[in-house]
């Protein structure tokens, strides 16, 4: 193209040829201009083009971005589920106990060590987390909504996490306990490596490893004596109330993963 201006500039040089000093001095004038002009839009292309090259490459990045997101928001996503699903079980369970202490239901040894085996599980949402925004590669994602999405991804997780982190340390330090203390812990460690429905929040760790147990044990269990403790009541209302909370909270922040997704999965070409 610069060559095109330079043809059309020469041309239009050769066309002027006054006879005249003052034609001359015209000449090179014109020829001066011609030359600037010719630099100007050389710059312009450059720019255009160097413009253009790092345009494709910041597109070309964010489509990395957008699909690394898009795995990791997945696989969270059903983390989440899993252990909403747990704590479904936790919710069951809790009214089964309160409904067998109301009612002074008989149940068997195996049926409590079940109980407890259930309570065993301690779901805890573990999310992957991406440095998209720390790295500050948030900014190559032009989507807005997206953008706004990703920025409060971390604060979401802390607000639901620290719902969480109360039923943990619940369970560290009173479910626990107590199972020690009326002699089911290991009746009920038994049951929860025997009932696969039970390792659930395991997802695919150690899929390959074989599953050990310890036994019952061969003591006695007072089962009436463990349902009618007036602790367990209490530890079983914590759990319900808890799982419930976490699970509310697990919902809301399911429906904005599957946003995120839907967003991501609309950006990606």
């Amino acid at each position: 193209m610069i060559k095109l201006f330079r043809k059309i500039r020469q041309r239009l040089v050769s066309e002027n040829t006054p006879d005249a000093p003052k034609g001359s001095l015209g000449k090179y004038l014109l020829y001066a201009v011609g030359e600037v002009v010719l630099v100007v839009i050389g710059i312009l292309i450059a720019l255009g083009i160097n413009n253009y090259n790092e345009n494709q490459k910041s597109i070309a990045q964010e489509q990395v971005i957008l699909k690394q997101l898009a795995t990791e928001y997945k696989a969270n996503l059903l983390q989440l589920e899993n252990k909403i699903q747990m704590r479904r079980k936790l919710i069951a369970e809790s009214l089964n106990v309160l409904e067998i202490t109301s009612n002074d239901t008989l149940i068997s040894e195996d049926s409590l060590s079940m109980i407890f085996a259930t309570f065993f599980m301690d779901p805890t949402f573990d999310p992957i987390e991406n440095d998209v925004i720390n790295s500050g590669n948030i900014k190559l994602i032009q989507n807005d909504s997206l953008k706004q999405a990703l920025s409060h991804w971390t604060s979401d997780i802390k607000a639901y996490t620290e719902s969480e982190d109360i039923q943990h340390n619940h369970y560290i330090s009173e479910i626990i306990p107590f199972m020690k203390e009326v002699g089911i812990m290991r009746n009920a460690n038994h049951v929860f490596w025997r009932a696969k429905e039970l390792r659930m929040g395991f997802l695919d760790k150690g899929k390959n490893d074989k599953i050990l147990t310890i036994g019952k044990s061969p003591k006695e269990i007072d089962v009436q004596s463990i349902l009618k403790d007036p602790r367990l009541e209490g530890l079983v209302t914590f759990i319900f109330t808890f799982s419930q909370v976490c699970n509310l909270e697990g919902q809301t922040l399911k429906e904005k993963m599957q946003k995120i997704i839907k967003i991501l999965e609309d950006e990606i070409e």
